[in-house]
């Protein structure tokens, strides 16, 4: 079981991120407030931490967030946190410096 804390989400992007996991992974969803959590489907099948990670950073780049937020792990628990602009341009690519 894994909690994900969307408080500092806007609110049309946090209805659409439930549904979207369950659509991927074998997962059944609860959701308290602004903290989902995620339970296993199936006995069978174990869908791990690291892929309703990838899966949410999935859901962030198709709702073009990427650049804004950040998915934070603590144990058991992950929690979307909203960048400060200074911290939103060092996402950014910079140009290499040549070598000579």
């Amino acid at each position: 079981m894994l909690s994900v804390d969307m408080s500092a989400l806007e609110d049309d992007v946090r209805e659409g991120l439930p549904s979207f996991i369950e659509s991927r992974l074998m997962v059944k969803t609860e959701l308290e407030g602004q903290v989902v959590t995620f339970d296993d489907k199936s006995d069978r099948t174990h869908v791990s931490s690291p892929e309703i990670k990838t899966y949410l950073k999935r859901y962030m780049q198709t709702k073009g967030i990427r650049k804004k937020y950040r998915l934070l792990s603590q144990e058991g628990s992950l929690k979307f946190v909203k960048l400060r602009p200074d911290q939103m341009e060092e996402g950014e690519e910079k140009p290499k410096k040549e070598k000579k």
